[in-house]
C-alpha cells in the first residue's frame, strides 16, 4: 500500500460519521472513567479500569494519527490550535504516571481528554470560539439587570 492509498484511507476515516461518533463515545467513556477512579473499587474493577483507560488512549492515539495522515500538507496540520491541544493531550496521556506528585498531572490530562469532543465536533467549536470571542465585550457591560 502506498503513500497515496493510505492518505485517501485516512481522509475516508476522519470524515466518516460513524467513526466521528465512535470518537465521541470513547471520549465519553473516558470521562466515565475517571468518574469511576474517584471511588473505592475492588482490585479487580481496578485492573479493568487501568486496561480500559490503556485502550482509550491508544485509540486516542490512532485517530490523532489518521487526522494527520489525512492532512495534505503536513506542516499544515500544527497550523490549528486544536490539532496541537489533542496532539498534546494524547502524547501526554501516553507517559505512565502512577502514583507521586505527577500523579496529578496524570489526572488533569485524562480529565482535559474530555475537551476534545471541542475539536472533533466543529458545532462544539464553532459555540467555543464564539464565546470566546465575546467574553472582552461582556467586560464593557456596567449595569446588569
Amino acid at each position: 500500500m502506498d503513500i497515496k492509498n493510505i492518505q485517501a484511507l485516512s481522509i475516508r476515516l476522519r470524515n466518516n460519521k460513524i467513526f466521528e461518533l465512535f470518537v465521541v463515545s470513547i471520549i465519553i467513556l473516558s470521562a466515565l472513567l475517571i468518574g469511576a477512579k474517584t471511588y473505592n473499587m475492588p482490585s479487580l474493577l481496578v485492573i479493568l479500569v487501568k486496561v480500559l483507560d490503556m485502550a482509550i488512549t491508544v485509540i486516542f492515539l490512532f485517530e490523532i494519527c489518521v487526522r494527520f495522515l489525512a492532512e495534505e500538507n503536513k506542516k499544515r496540520f500544527f497550523h490549528s490550535g486544536w490539532n496541537i491541544f489533542d496532539t498534546l493531550i494524547v502524547v501526554v496521556s501516553l507517559i505512565p504516571i502512577e502514583n507521586g506528585e505527577m500523579a496529578i498531572i496524570g489526572r488533569l490530562v485524562r480529565i482535559f481528554r474530555v475537551l476534545r469532543m471541542v475539536s472533533i465536533i466543529p458545532e462544539l467549536r464553532l459555540l467555543l470560539n464564539s464565546l470566546l470571542r465575546a467574553l472582552p465585550q461582556l467586560g464593557g457591560v456596567d449595569n446588569w439587570p
